[in-house]
C-alpha cells in the first residue's frame, strides 16, 4: 500500500482523514485551557451562524447527520468500485455460508480455489448471516454501518450533561471517523460498541442490566479482545453484583463461543480466536514494529498465552482497586493494543470509549490516531512495504507503545488520585452497588 494507492482506492476515507486530522484538533482545543482563543472563536462563530446564546441546541441528530451522510458516501463508493479483491466479498461469502448450514470461517468467493479464513466471531456470523439476506454486498455494507453509527449514540447516551461536547470529540475523532468510511475493518465497530453498550448497562438501575450485559458480551465475540473491556467494568460495584456482572459475561461469552463450536467444529476456535491471538504480522504499530521485523518473535500460542495473562492481570488490576467502570474498561482496552501482535490502524477505533474520560487523555488520543495513520501511510506502506526501508517504522512503533503506555499511567494516576481524595464517598456507591459520583466525574473533560 502506498499514498497513490490510498488516495485511489479509498477516496472517501482520505478526504474524511484530511478533514478530521483539522477538525478534530480545533475541537480538542475548545476545552483546553491554554487555547482560550478557540473557545472564544467557536463561541463567536456559533451566535453569529445560528443567533443562539449558547451551544444548547446541539442534537444528537445535528452529529448523526454528518455521519450518515459520510457513510451514505463511502458506501456508494465502495459498492460501485466493487472488485475480487474486496474483502466485503469473502464477508458476504460468509454470511452466505451461514445461512446455508454451512462453515462460514473457511469459505471461497469470487471464483477462488482455495478458501479464505474469516476469523470472526459468533456475533460477527450473526452479523454477516443478516447482511446476507439480502444476497448482495450492499447489505453486508448496511449491517456494518449501522453498526458504526451506533457509537456515537452510545457515547450521547453515558456522558451525561456533558454529552453535547463528549459526543462532538467522539463523532470526530481520528479514531472512529476514518475508519467508518473506509473498507478494511469496519467490522472493528463490534468492539467499541460493546464496551460502550456495557458502560452503558452498569449505569442503569440492577433491574435493566442483564439484558444490555448479555448483548454486549454477546457482541465481545466477533472480536474477542473485547471481553477484557467488558470484564472490568464490574469494578466500581458491590462485591455481590460485580461477582454477578462478571459470572453473566464469561457465560455468555463462552456459551457463545460453545455454540459456534457445536455448530462448525474446531475452526470456529482456532480461525477466530488461537490464529487471531496468536497473528504475527509486520503492520503491527506497537513495539511489534521492531520485534517482527527483526525476526526476534514467530508467531506461537506460547507469546499469545503470555499477552493474555497479561491482559487478565489488567483486568483483576482494576477490579481490586475499584475503579470507575469507565476507567477500568479503558486500562485492558489500552493494553490490548499494546501487546496486540496483529494491529493495523483500523483497530484503533477500539479505544474509542476512552473519549469519556476526557481531558489530557483525548489530545493523547488524537496523538496516537494521528501517529498511527501516516505510520500505517508512510514508514510502513510507502517506505517499508514499498521500499524495504524500514527504521521509520520500528521508530514509530515505539512511539506509538510508548504513548499508549502513558494514556494508561494516566488513567491509573487519576484514578489513584480520585480513590485517595473521595474514598468515603466510593465505599458508599459501593454498598448501594451503583458507581456513585465515579462516572460523573470519569466522563467531564
Amino acid at each position: 500500500m502506498n499514498l497513490f494507492v490510498i488516495g485511489v482506492e479509498y477516496p472517501v476515507s482520505t478526504v474524511v482523514g484530511t478533514l478530521c486530522f483539522l477538525l478534530s484538533p480545533l475541537v480538542l482545543a475548545y476545552r483546553w485551557k491554554r487555547t482560550p482563543s478557540a473557545r472564544r472563536l467557536l463561541d463567536a462563530f456559533q451566535r453569529r451562524f445560528t443567533g443562539r446564546p449558547d451551544w444548547r441546541w446541539l442534537r444528537l441528530w445535528h452529529l448523526m447527520l454528518g455521519l450518515v451522510l459520510v457513510t451514505a458516501a463511502n458506501i456508494a463508493w465502495q459498492v460501485a468500485t466493487l472488485h475480487c479483491a474486496d474483502d466485503s466479498l469473502a464477508i458476504l461469502a460468509s454470511g452466505q455460508a451461514a445461512l446455508r448450514g454451512q462453515n462460514p470461517f473457511l469459505v471461497t468467493y469470487c471464483g477462488g480455489t482455495s478458501p479464505a479464513q474469516i476469523p470472526y466471531g459468533t456475533a460477527e456470523v450473526a452479523l454477516n448471516a443478516l447482511g446476507a439476506l439480502s444476497g448482495v454486498v450492499l447489505g453486508m455494507w448496511l449491517v456494518w454501518q449501522v453498526l458504526a453509527l451506533a457509537v456515537v449514540p452510545l457515547v450521547w447516551s453515558i456522558a451525561g450533561e456533558d454529552r453535547r461536547y463528549v459526543s462532538a470529540v467522539a463523532a470526530t475523532s481520528v479514531l472512529y471517523l476514518p475508519n467508518i468510511a473506509t473498507n478494511i475493518g469496519v467490522e472493528n465497530a463490534v468492539v467499541p460498541v460493546a464496551v460502550l453498550l456495557m458502560l452503558y448497562a452498569v449505569t442503569l438501575a440492577p433491574r435493566r442490566r442483564g439484558a444490555l450485559t448479555v448483548v454486549a458480551a454477546f457482541l465481545s465475540t466477533a472480536r474477542f479482545p473485547a471481553v477484557f473491556g467488558l470484564l472490568g467494568t464490574s469494578a466500581p460495584l458491590r462485591r455481590s453484583r460485580a461477582i454477578a456482572q462478571t459470572a453473566l459475561v464469561l457465560g455468555t461469552f463462552f456459551g457463545a463461543v460453545l455454540l459456534s463450536y457445536l455448530l462448525w467444529g474446531w475452526s470456529a476456535i482456532s480461525i477466530v480466536y488461537l490464529g487471531q491471538f496468536a497473528r504475527a504480522s509486520n503492520e503491527s504499530l506497537n513495539f511489534f514494529a521492531v520485534v517482527l521485523v527483526q525476526g526476534w518473535l514467530r508467531s506461537s500460542l506460547v507469546s499469545a498465552a503470555v499477552q493474555g495473562a497479561a491482559l487478565l492481570a489488567l483486568v483483576v488490576f482494576v477490579n481490586w482497586r475499584g475503579y470507575s467502570a469507565t476507567a477500568a474498561a479503558a486500562i485492558p482496552l489500552v493494553g490490548v493494543l499494546a501487546v496486540s501482535q496483529y494491529l493495523t490502524f483500523h483497530f484503533v477505533l477500539w479505544l474509542v470509549p476512552l473519549v469519556l474520560l476526557g481531558g489530557s487523555i483525548n489530545r493523547w488520543l488524537y496523538v496516537y490516531g494521528a501517529l498511527a495513520w501516516f505510520d500505517e501511510n508512510v514508514p510502513l506502506g510507502y517506505l517499508g512495504l514499498g521500499r524495504g526501508i524500514w527504521w521509520p517504522y520500528e521508530v514509530c512503533g515505539l512511539a506509538l507503545f510508548a504513548i499508549l503506555a502513558y494514556v494508561g499511567f494516566l488513567i491509573a494516576r487519576g484514578e489513584e488520585r480520585r480513590l485517595r481524595g473521595t474514598v468515603g464517598s466510593a465505599d458508599a456507591a459501593r454498598a448501594v452497588g451503583g458507581p456513585g459520583p465515579v462516572e460523573k466525574s470519569a466522563t467531564t473533560p
